[in-house]
């Protein structure tokens, strides 16, 4: 109550600067071109050293490779390259097909609890097989579909850009943590949770694996998830390896799961891969994470005095309780190098950063309920979106389902339900400048 009036005050005694009614701004439906707008996204964080951009190269080169049978795909995949689902408008930003290309989830509810359906092929329908690919034609299998199962239930995903994980990777869980809850500084109807999950670090030192981070946390303790829609997953490695695994069926030292089309058994013409694990060394593995770990953040765009007033309003209208400006990250941070030895990248230590999330879970209203379950999120519960490099973004949400910010945000419910109600108050200049403000980002 104390922010609506509040709110409602400052927009009406700080009268609307003389931009005009046009909104066009702010409404948009697909990115900006041309400008160079690739030249300002994909690169590397600024400040590595030769050798760490040399493993960013190599990495960004792995990441847009097309694997093939003789390098473990599939059986059954969604994709032969990293770069197939975050390569629009360049490698590492959002799925480039739109909704076409989503990520199916599913799971099984039964008796009040969630299964991942790991022997219905789950957690993900992987649609392709390698039958159709070079060296697979005897591999006589058909790709996955939803199982026709009581109790199954369907989660749409689209793949997010990767731009700025590994400083995201560096903000400490203290950082995070210090917002969890109901604060002063928020709405009441906000409060925000922290998602957990296990260092994949630890646990493979546990596993007598060669991976090793001898300065980070020990073996086995909880970390922060700050990556997924639902921040279920804790490390930008975890991050990496696992949907190299599951999205392209390639098995490694961390996830040797072979992918088993609806979790059948697999005839033995499709074990086709070099060896097993696939990733042999984790050579791969750890290339494909050097990628996600070095790309930088997106810069934003210099805020003209309506971006400036629409930055006003964001603050005003509640949207940075969740979405947080800034983070810092923390002092130190290590790389894994192929070695399992760990080197410091200062380019990612003691930054100040600025993401526009908490990076913790929200309920997001019915209207958003997928059902889906992931560590402590339920179906309502959703990761706050960072904002860093929206507006090279064309759908939003977790399935895509919004072609604008004017539309995601009306879809906002839950404890965002409050700063989408002052949104909606807002005059046509207003709303322009708070759009162009956020399109700035």
């Amino acid at each position: 109550m104390k922010k609506t009036i509040l709110f409602a005050a400052l927009v009406s005694f700080i009268a609307s600067p003389a931009f005009g009614d046009d909104d066009d701004c702010g409404h948009r439906g697909t990115p900006p071109t041309g400008n160079g707008r690739a030249t300002v996204i994909g690169q590397p964080v600024p400040g590595l050293t030769a050798q760490q951009r040399a493993l960013f190269d190599a990495g960004k080169v792995a990441y847009e490779r097309n694997f093939t049978v003789a390098d473990g795909l599939g059986p059954v995949f969604r994709g032969k390259s990293c770069a197939e689902c975050h390569g629009f408008p360049v490698t590492g930003g959002q799925d480039p097909a739109g909704t076409a290309n989503n990520v199916t989830h599913f799971m099984l509810f039964n008796q009040g609890q969630f299964f991942l359906a790991l022997e219905q092929g789950g957690p993900v329908v992987q649609h392709r097989t390698i039958r159709d690919e070079p060296g697979g034609a005897g591999c006589n299998i058909s790709g996955e579909v939803v199982p026709a199962l009581p109790g199954v239930t369907t989660s749409l995903r689209h793949s997010p850009p990767v731009f700025g994980f590994g400083l995201l990777d560096a903000v400490p869980d203290s950082e995070i943590l210090e917002w969890q809850g109901k604060k002063p500084w928020k709405d009441p109807g906000v409060i925000g949770a922290a998602n957990w999950g296990l260092e994949l670090e630890a646990l493979v030192r546990l596993q007598a694996f060669t991976f090793d981070i001898t300065r980070r946390q020990p073996a086995g303790i909880p970390r922060v998830g700050r990556f997924g829609w639902k921040a279920q997953t804790a490390t930008v490695f975890q991050f990496t390896t696992e949907p190299f695994n599951i999205e392209l069926g390639i098995s490694t030292p961390y996830f040797p799961r072979e992918n088993h089309p609806q979790g059948a058994q697999l005839p033995p013409e499709c074990r086709l891969g070099p060896a097993q694990p696939n990733d042999v060394g984790s050579q791969n593995s750890v290339k494909l994470y050097h990628f996600q770990a070095l790309i930088g953040a997106p810069p934003t765009l210099p805020k003209s005095p309506r971006a400036r007033y629409g930055e006003f309003i964001f603050q005003a209208a509640g949207c940075a309780d969740c979405h947080r400006p800034s983070m810092r990250t923390a002092k130190d941070y290590y790389l894994a190098n192929t070695d399992g030895t760990a080197q410091r990248v200062e380019a990612l230590s003691n930054k100040e950063i600025f993401p526009y999330s908490d990076l913790l879970v929200h309920d997001m209203g019915p209207a958003l309920e997928d059902g889906r379950v992931m560590g402590r999120a339920s179906g309502r519960f959703w990761r706050t979106t960072p904002l860093w490099g929206i507006r090279f973004k064309d759908h939003f949400m977790h399935d895509g389902r919004a072609t604008s910010v004017d539309e995601a945000i009306d879809m906002h419910g839950g404890e965002a339900a409050h700063s989408t109600a002052l949104y909606e108050a807002l005059n046509p200049a207003q709303e322009a400048a708070l759009l162009e403000f956020i399109n700035g980002l």
